[in-house]
């Protein structure tokens, strides 16, 4: 939120009360104030790093160890950021293990 004008190479510049109520909202609803388990291993997983990717954390790469990198290259997936694409609750902030969809359907 503190350097818009260059996110990952685009302008993202906000007019000052959306970016006061983005930044409002992001600070409210991060990792550190989160009661969700899987919060808190993420916070924990990035220690003093300067992390802004969740898959880039040692937490992300432990639970998709397994999962085969082809998954993440299907057109259903596309990336390792597409969360969606395997996680069905994930827009709620959820992440449940009976809500992951099986693999086998991106392989």
């Amino acid at each position: 939120m503190g350097d818009l004008e260059n996110h990952f190479g685009d302008d993202a510049s906000l007019d000052e009360e959306a970016t006061q109520n983005i930044l409002s909202f992001l600070l409210k609803n991060s990792a550190e104030t989160s009661t969700m388990k899987a919060s808190w291993n993420f916070i924990n997983s990035i220690g003093n790093k300067d992390i802004i990717a969740l898959t880039k954390t040692t937490y992300w790469e432990k639970k998709h160890k397994d999962i085969p990198k082809d998954v993440f290259k299907n057109e259903k997936v596309k990336s390792v950021a597409n969360c969606k694409a395997c996680h069905s609750d994930i827009e709620k902030g959820l992440i449940e293990n009976e809500n992951i969809k099986d693999i086998s359907d991106f392989m």
